[in-house]
């Protein structure tokens, strides 16, 4: 039997997976370079698509990009300033028909096989999933500062997720069609924290699978320029004190609660009655003393550190979450 070479690539192409690697950049001239060439040159056997969203950018990132835009290596697309978060959901929302999606931070340099990693971790998952990791800390010329990112392994419940005592880190995660195509056939809800944050509690919302390695996967760049950057390793006990009472004290700009009705408004038809009530219980603590006393005498409301899972209950007492 003679099969035409054009239907054999046509079968061929078919198989192959294809994935996004999604990235927001602001002003990162510095590092980009670095975080760019190792994702090109990611060990993985899939076609890889890396397109990049700036945000505004003032110093010459666009220009880099541009070279490696004008070269065939990435979609370069120009944007007007929305910060991270609507940045990276934008980018999410405007770019459907991927079999699997990562998003990446302009400042940091991925390990070769970070990608192949998530994939082999959710490809035979049906339904939502979403793999993330544990990051290696380094200074800003990738010298390891002594620590990882968690120390625990983190507790991705759902009361932890809402409560954000526990969040898939965007930087780290790959994820799957089945929960991205959630997030591109609906609105963009009105309020939420940040990018990574609405697709943790999207996932655990929905029962979809948080898959969580603590083998680093990554090199987590720590520098005077990060958007939102980790406590630094060399904070002494004191500092750490002072934060972690900033913590339980300060109101926020956007809190949980805030994110939870916002959610629940856009993505309830997915969500089952049970974490619905969990929601509403969120929700309600913006507000109620018994909602909050609730919450914090949840079990499944843990951090992955005892001082951790301490402060985030007083900031829920303090109504503060």
């Amino acid at each position: 039997m003679t099969v035409s070479y054009r239907l054999v690539i046509k079968r061929i192409g078919a198989m192959v997976k294809r994935l996004a690697v999604l990235m927001a950049t602001y002003n990162g001239e510095k590092y980009i370079k670095e975080q760019i060439e190792s994702i090109l040159n990611q060990d993985i056997h899939l076609d890889l698509t890396l397109i990049i969203r700036d945000d505004g950018s003032t110093d010459s990132t666009k220009n880099i990009i541009r070279e490696y835009s004008d070269a065939g290596k990435l979609i370069f697309i120009e944007g007007q300033n929305k910060g991270a978060a609507r940045g990276f959901i934008s980018l999410l929302r405007d770019n459907p028909g991927y079999d699997y999606y990562a998003f990446s931070d302009q400042d940091d340099v991925w390990n070769d096989d970070k990608l192949q990693k998530g994939i082999r971790a959710i490809s035979e998952i049906n339904g939502p999933a979403l793999y993330c990791t544990n990051c290696e800390l380094v200074d800003s010329n990738l010298n390891n500062i002594g620590r990882n990112t968690h120390r625990k392994k983190p507790h991705y419940t759902l009361e932890s997720v809402l409560c954000l005592a526990s969040c898939a880190q965007g930087c780290t995660s790959v994820f799957n069609k089945d929960l991205a195509s959630i997030v591109q056939d609906n609105d963009m809800p009105d309020v939420f924290i940040m990018h990574d944050s609405l697709l943790t509690c999207l996932c655990a919302l929905i029962d979809g699978e948080i898959i969580y390695d603590d083998i680093p996967s990554m090199k987590y760049r720590m520098h005077e320029d990060n958007v939102f950057g980790m406590v630094s390793a060399k904070q002494n006990k004191f500092n750490v004190i002072i934060d972690r009472l900033n913590e339980i004290t300060k109101k926020r700009k956007i809190s949980m609660y805030d994110q939870a009705e916002s959610l629940l408004k856009v993505y309830k038809k997915y969500i089952s009655l049970e974490n619905q009530d969990m929601c509403k219980l969120v929700i309600d603590a913006k507000t109620s003393i018994k909602a909050r006393f609730k919450l914090v005498f949840n079990r499944n409301l843990q951090h992955d550190t005892l001082n951790k899972t301490i402060t985030k209950k007083l900031e829920i007492l303090f109504g503060n979450g």
